[in-house]
Formats: C-alpha cells, sequence, structure tokens
C-alpha cells in the first residue's frame, strides 16, 4: 500500500500544474462542442475553415467536446476532473497487480509513470487512458461488470480514437483464455461500436486516419525519428528503460519456461504503441506495467529489495518536490506554473484582433488556429486549424508548406485570396514557419501591429493602429510574470535579425533568471550564431 500511494503523489505532483491545452486544440473542442450541443448533430465536414468548408470530417471525440463546452463557463472544474481521471485511472492499473507481484511495483512504477508526462494536457485521450484502465481492470479481476464492456465501448468509440484498444484487450483475453469472457461480449462491443456518427466508417478509421495526412505533427511520429531530427524530450530516455524492463521481463520468462501468453502479449502492445508514436507513450503504463509486474513473478522481500525501495523512495519524493516548488519548470524553460489554471498565451492578442475588428480574410498558422476559432467563430474563418485529417493533403502539400518556404509563393496566393490579416505564433518551429516570418515582418507592406511572447499580428492597412518597429522593440514595454516569456521574444528578435532588440530581451531574461541555460549560452555569442537557434 506504501508504494501505491507514493507513487500516486508522484503522479500528482507533476498533474498539479498549468495546462497549455489551450495553445493546442482545446479552444476548437469546446467550439465544436457548442456548435453539437446547439445545432444537435455532429459535423461531418470542415466548417470552420474558409479554404476547406466542405471537405468531409470524421469526428472521433464529438462526445468529449460535448463535455467540455458542457464545463467551460468554470475551466478550473476541468483540470480537477483531469487530475482526478489520471490518478484514478493509475490507481485501477495498480489493483491490477497481485499481492505477490508487487515487490517491484516502488522502483518500475517510478520508471514507467515518467512517460506519462508526455501527454498531461486536457485531451479527448485521457478518456482513453481511463477506458483503457477500466476494461483492463475487469477483465482481469473477473468482476460481474464484464457485461459492461460493450457500453463502455460505446461510450469509447465517441469520446477518442483510440477504443480500438478495448476490442483489442478483451480479444486478447478471449484468445488466452484467462477470463470467463463470453465471445458474444467481445461480439456485441463490436457491433455497438457501429453507433457513432460514420457507422462502419468510425468503426475502421483508426486503420486509415493517417492516409490523408499532407502534414506531420510531433506526436504521431517516432521517437527515433524526433532524435535524429535534434527534438530533445526528457521522456525519450524513460521510454527507453521501461522498454528495456519490458524485454528484460520477457526474456526472464523464456528463463523460468513459464509463459503465459495473456501477460506476453498486452506487455508486448504497449511496447508495439508507445514505438509507433509519442503520443502512445502512456499505455506503457496503462498497458504494459501490470503485465511486466507479472511477467517477474513473485519476488521475496529481502535486503537487497529494501535498498532499493528506500533508495526509490528518496529519488521519487525529491523529484515530487521539484516539480511542486516549479523547480523542473524553470530550468527546462517551460511556461508552466504550479496552478489549477489554463494558459491561454493567444488570449491577448486575439482580444486585440477582436476589439480592433480587425479585416477578413485572415492568415494564420496551423499551431494557432483552433484558438482563432474558439475566440472569433464564426465571425472569424482560420486559413487552416490543427486537424491534418479536416484537409486535403494536397493543400498542406501544395499550399499551405510551399507558400511559407517561398515567399513569392505567398504573394501569388495573397493575390488570389486577398489576406488582410496575418495571426500568426512566433513560437513555430516548422523550417517553413521560421522562413515565412523571416520574409513577413521584412515586407513593408504588411505592418505589425501586435507583438506578444507568443504571438504576432500584421495588417495590410494599419489604420490609425500604431505600428511597432521590432528594430525598438524594448523589455520595458512588457511586464512578463515569467523570464521564459522574455526569452522567446528574445529569441523570435534574434532569428529575424534584430539583434540589438534581441539582446536586451535576453539580458532581461538572466535579470529574472539568472540560471537560465539558453540565455546564457546566448548572450556571449556574436550576432552571426544568433540564428541557429
Amino acid at each position: 500500500m506504501r508504494a501505491k500511494i507514493l507513487l500516486l503523489f508522484f503522479v500528482f505532483s507533476f498533474t498539479f500544474r498549468s495546462d497549455s491545452s489551450f495553445d493546442q486544440d482545446l479552444g476548437r473542442h469546446i467550439k465544436l462542442g457548442e456548435i453539437i450541443v446547439q445545432t444537435h448533430q455532429v459535423p461531418t465536414t470542415n466548417l470552420l475553415s474558409y479554404t476547406n468548408p466542405t471537405f468531409p470530417f470524421i469526428n472521433t471525440h464529438w462526445l468529449f467536446e460535448v463535455f467540455v463546452y458542457f464545463f467551460s463557463q468554470n475551466l478550473q472544474i476541468l483540470l480537477i476532473l483531469k487530475i482526478i481521471i489520471f490518478l484514478f485511472s493509475v490507481w485501477l492499473i495498480f489493483k491490477i497487480i497481485s499481492k505477490e507481484n508487487r515487490m517491484l511495483l516502488l522502483p518500475i512504477g517510478f520508471i514507467f509513470l515518467h512517460v506519462l508526462r508526455e501527454r498531461l494536457e486536457l485531451r479527448p485521450e485521457i478518456f482513453s487512458f481511463l477506458f483503457t484502465a477500466g476494461t483492463y481492470y475487469i477483465l482481469e479481476k473477473r468482476t460481474k461488470y464484464i457485461y459492461f464492456l460493450p457500453f463502455i465501448q460505446l461510450v469509447w468509440i465517441n469520446t477518442h480514437i483510440y477504443f480500438f484498444i478495448g476490442i483489442m484487450l478483451q480479444a486478447i483475453y478471449l484468445i488466452s483464455k484467462r477470463t470467463k469472457l463470453p465471445a458474444i461480449i467481445l461480439g456485441l462491443s463490436i457491433v455497438i461500436s457501429l453507433i457513432n456518427p460514420n457507422g462502419l466508417a468510425g468503426l475502421l478509421y483508426p486503420l486509415n486516419v493517417s492516409a490523408n495526412y499532407g502534414y506531420t505533427i510531433v506526436e504521431n511520429q517516432t521517437m527515433f525519428l524526433l532524435e535524429n531530427i535534434g527534438f530533445g524530450d526528457p521522456n525519450f530516455l524513460f521510454v527507453k528503460l521501461s522498454i528495456g524492463i519490458i524485454i528484460l521481463s520477457l526474456l526472464f520468462l523464456v528463463l523460468k519456461r513459464k509463459f503465459e501468453i495473456k501477460n506476453i502479449l498486452i506487455s508486448l502492445s504497449g511496447l508495439g504503441l508507445a514505438l509507433f508514436n509519442v503520443r502512445s507513450f502512456p499505455y506503457l503504463v496503462f498497458l504494459s506495467l501490470p503485465a511486466v509486474l507479472q511477467n517477474f513473478g513473485p519476488i521475496k522481500k529481502n535486503g537487497l529489495t529494501i535498498v532499493i525501495s528506500i533508495m526509490f523512495t528518496t529519488l521519487l519524493l525529491l523529484e515530487s518536490l521539484f516539480y511542486l516548488n516549479g523547480s523542473y519548470y524553470k530550468y527546462r524553460d517551460e511556461s508552466k506554473e504550479v496552478a489549477l489554471e489554463f494558459t491561454q498565451s493567444a488570449k491577448e492578442a486575439m482580444d486585440f484582433v477582436l476589439s480592433n475588428n480587425l479585416l477578413q480574410p485572415i492568415f494564420n498558422n496551423f499551431d494557432i488556429g483552433s484558438y482563432v476559432i474558439y475566440r472569433g467563430y464564426p465571425k472569424y474563418k482560420v486559413f487552416v486549424d490543427g486537424r491534418p485529417e479536416a484537409y486535403p493533403k494536397e493543400f498542406f502539400l501544395n499550399t499551405y508548406i510551399p507558400d511559407q518556404y517561398d515567399y513569392n509563393k505567398f504573394k501569388d496566393l495573397n493575390k488570389q485570396i486577398g489576406f488582410k490579416t496575418i495571426i500568426f505564433s512566433h513560437t513555430d518551429q516548422t523550417p517553413w514557419g521560421k522562413a515565412f516570418l523571416q520574409n513577413v515582418v521584412k515586407d513593408e507592406t504588411w505592418k505589425t501591429v501586435y507583438i506578444d511572447d507568443f504571438m504576432i499580428v500584421l495588417v495590410k492597412d494599419a489604420g490609425k493602429l500604431p505600428i511597432i518597429d521590432l528594430a525598438k522593440l524594448n523589455p520595458s514595454s512588457y511586464q512578463f510574470s515569467s523570464h521564459v516569456s522574455y526569452l522567446r521574444l528574445g529569441l523570435f528578435l534574434l532569428n529575424n535579425q534584430y539583434v540589438e532588440s534581441g539582446r536586451e530581451f535576453i539580458a532581461k531574461t538572466l535579470k529574472l533568471f539568472p540560471n537560465d541555460p539558453i540565455a546564457n549560452s546566448l548572450i556571449g555569442q556574436t550576432p552571426k550564431n544568433y540564428f541557429f537557434w
């Protein structure tokens, strides 16, 4: 019991933080939830964009959207519910592990649980974590709730695309004859999954969701690909350690010559999902962890296990404190706070757009489209938003990406559409996004009228709005609460060759946090080296 409490406290320590879901998809989810409630139907086309409003779109998380819209007037409740769902899901996984297999729970659980840090924002997938843990628990404990599995599948398929994990778990238990699972329950779970807005197409959607993707997003890539292109992520180490432990547990089974097909298949399922893409890291916990401990079998308490427990207890408490006092986020240059609050990095920019009634059509980047929809729809429809599947892949391959890489192509597109306003998150790390910003801020036909640590807004006709000279931008004009905000603006200015103003923002960063690693590495460099960042 002590190990479970310690591990749950560890999970709480890194889930109790500010949430940046609005910088991603949450705003769009809330807006779609509002549309669904008001119209009593789930949209089947991309009605939020003026570029592709009739493109067919399969919505696999509409029920989540209704859920978050229902609580959107009290956003803090959503954050409390998110933490509860995380903790309850992990607790169910711990309940699966039998007493004789718990001796290694603390050290192995401590390693595995780190991978949950990869997916802490409020997304539809938190319900997949809950339903995976719940289905696994019901099947393993052979409870009377087994007859509720089809109902879980009905809710799951309308909440998140990973509903197939529930069907997979039922199939594994049926094949292994590990529990008295009537085949009719599995069959009914599959049939009832047809009850979704898209019927058979919705049921088969996980098999072809990426067929139309013309845009690469980080969460759908493997960690090895991301490492090869220089993408750093502290969670990769713990994923590799977890995979190593899974393989070791399977080798242990070989040495014992004792095989249980159920545990082998489930532990490999979590491993396979984690290797397939970054967004699936948590399934190392929600699938593989209990199976791995069962693979190792009963471990007797002895001097070595006591020493290991003491060591990992110490590590766990120290690291939990590192999260809860905010030091982790400070040294990682993450704009997180130890608080139950949502970060809306684009709020002030959209306040500016709406209060000044900036003209349309707008050009925006992929990252910020969902928040523009949240604040601006139906008045403002977007050029693009964060759903690759909701746009034809040719749109990304032939328009969105090349027109940012080649500024002449953007000018040609501008002649066709006649953009009046550009709303762009200058933290965009894509090569095409950086190239576009470097060109547009130097284009005298576009006037910068707003910039903060996350957003930049440019217009064709500024009218009475004051025009911002980026070369003269000064940190004294801002009152950011975090050094990260000054660092972001400094990096943007340096990357766009506004060296003097960029240096002032970096100096302000160091004044607030003298130990910042990135700012310290930049401040002593010559201008020609700034642009590496």
